[in-house]
């Protein structure tokens, strides 16, 4: 498992790290590699106390109807549409061009 960690440096306990994600998961310490020990450490022994589930919520709309059904179509008859995906597309050709340069 691999989780995303903030670390700051704090100028009265040395370090500070939060696990993203985590809120409330926050420890503090002198240097950079024992804050992360630490945190290393309390989120081993937060998650062997419990376990993570997803779960998958089947809500229905409160009418029945998808919310975002009232957005389909809506470019349907607009003459400047398709020059507008064109647009995109050359856009994103070139952040690619920039991007394969770098």
């Amino acid at each position: 498992m691999t989780v995303n960690v903030l670390v700051q440096t704090s100028p009265e306990k040395g370090y500070a790290a939060t696990v993203l994600g985590w809120p409330d998961l926050v420890v503090t310490a002198p240097t950079k590699e024992e804050t992360l020990e630490k945190i290393k450490a309390e989120l081993t022994h937060r998650l062997a106390q419990g376990e993570i589930i997803s779960l998958d919520l089947d809500i229905e709309p409160k009418n029945g109807e998808d919310p975002w059904m009232k957005f389909a179509g809506m470019w349907e008859n607009d003459p400047t549409f398709d020059d507008f995906l064109a647009e995109i597309k050359t856009y994103r050709e070139e952040l690619d061009k920039e991007l394969n340069a770098a």
